[in-house]
């Protein structure tokens, strides 16, 4: 099922972010990490991912979800080696 941003639930936590996403009926809250922030863009304080940027971890987000790759905390977790295993696997 891909997972969409929702506008305006993009929140900074320390040097993270946490995306609240539509899951369908549900939402799903993404935690981006400040490394997977910094693998692809350089985060400007207060300010949210570009469109292209959202898109990546929206992607990513989806194919952890429908894999079941949650985390502890129920969440899914996107880190800079998921972004550069998802890059590396849409090279191909």
């Amino acid at each position: 099922m891909p997972l969409v941003a929702i506008p305006g639930k993009i929140k900074p936590i320390g040097g993270d972010r946490i995306i609240v996403m539509d899951a369908g009926a549900n939402h799903q809250a993404v935690h981006i990490t400040e490394d997977a922030l910094l693998h692809d863009c350089q985060p400007a304080p207060g300010v949210g991912p570009t469109p292209g940027e959202l898109s990546l971890f929206e992607q990513v987000a989806s194919h952890k979800f429908d894999n079941g790759e949650l985390a502890f905390d129920g969440n899914v977790w996107i880190t800079a080696s998921d972004i550069a295993e998802w890059q590396r696997e849409r090279a191909h």
